[in-house]
């Protein structure tokens, strides 16, 4: 099984959205725009219990969200997923175990579809418990993965919950992946999952500083390939040359983390280009995938200093992912990209519709 899911732009979108730009509703990923919708109904079931902040650790509103991001990822998926933060827990490995059977996580319906994420502020740790019947699914070297290269990257900044939540993210590409596997029906934790260092408050790497080659006359294509090559390097430079400059104003104080690089990497070797419109003053120009690709979303480009730029700023004002991680349109947020997607049927959503 491969170590670092493939996951769509959803993943770029929720790393917008978390480094700073506060909780924009627009770009949520897999879990997406529904989700926002059932999260506003009073009738929708929020179990504060599934997170327990014993150290005051999260704001009030931080342990909702995660509460009722969990709550989804057990209604979509199956999963009882559950948090505890404390101080000085004693061996977190034993203390992950019996806190999964004392509380049966997972269990009856569930058939052991539990996943119990630990985190000591006193030792510096996070483990994550995996339920027997999940361990086909997040085998340890993903577990170790998800908490190395994704969670203790926002924890290092002191962003604990943004961190957890980008970390979900990941579970639920994953999730999805195994979607139909035939599963041990199996209740309980016997000690699957990792433990590492936290990482907390350690502060951010410095961001590379290294550039992306790309010649005099490149092509919004070549942009495009010169971006993809960048993930692939895990190249969070936010000064890269390739990028506009709205883009490398918002990406200054953005959280790049290896698991989201690398898989934006994959969603875009994934994502085939189509059609290539460019607006009537020549300045902007808007890359397609085949409408039926519908989680391959557009990417738009401005002309800056006689070079193409991508305008990943522009793209998160217009372009907006559902539940399912398929694109959609804010059409009052495209601005001078609304030549792009003239002649495309789009449904009362926003969404494109397939011909």
């Amino acid at each position: 099984m491969a170590v670092a899911p493939v996951v769509g732009a959803g993943l770029l979108i929720l790393a917008l959205l978390l480094a700073g730009w506060g909780w924009r509703l627009a770009w949520w990923g897999p879990l997406g725009l529904a989700a926002l919708v059932l999260l506003g109904s009073p009738w929708w079931p929020r179990g504060p219990e599934l997170v327990e902040d014993r150290v005051g650790l999260l704001a009030d509103a931080e342990r909702e969200r995660l509460s009722d991001y969990h709550a989804l990822l057990r209604a979509d998926h199956g999963i009882d997923y559950r948090v505890v933060i404390g101080r000085e827990l004693g061996d977190l490995d034993r203390f992950a175990v019996d806190h999964f059977r004392r509380h049966e996580l997972g269990a009856g319906g569930d058939a052991g579809r539990g996943l119990l994420l630990v985190l000591d502020v006193a030792a510096n740790e996070v483990r994550l418990e995996v339920g027997h019947g999940l361990e086909a699914v997040f085998v340890d070297a993903f577990v170790a993965y998800v908490e190395a290269r994704q969670m203790t990257e926002f924890f290092a900044v002191g962003r604990v919950a943004d961190g957890i939540l980008a970390s979900t993210e990941l579970i639920v590409a994953q999730a999805e992946t195994a979607e139909g596997e035939v599963l041990p029906a199996l209740a309980g934790s016997g000690g699957a999952g990792a433990r590492m260092p936290a990482r907390l408050g350690e502060g951010a790497m410095a961001a590379d500083e290294a550039q992306v080659a790309i010649g005099d006359g490149a092509t919004p294509h070549d942009v495009l390939a010169a971006y993809r090559r960048a993930m692939q390097q895990r190249n969070d430079n936010p000064e890269l040359v390739i990028y506009g400059r709205e883009t490398r104003r918002m990406l200054a104080d953005w959280v790049m983390t290896p698991a989201q690089m690398d898989n934006m990497a994959r969603s875009l070797a994934g994502c085939p280009v189509a059609r290539e419109l460019t607006a009537a003053d020549a300045r902007r120009v808007v890359l397609l995938a085949p409408l039926a690709e519908r989680r391959c979303p557009p990417y738009f480009f401005v002309r800056e200093g006689g070079a193409w730029r991508l305008d990943l700023a522009g793209m998160m004002q217009a372009v907006r992912f559902g539940r399912d991680n398929r694109w959609r349109l804010e059409v009052g947020a495209l601005g001078p990209y609304g030549f792009g997607f003239e002649g495309i049927a789009l449904d009362a959503n926003g969404y494109p519709v397939v011909p």
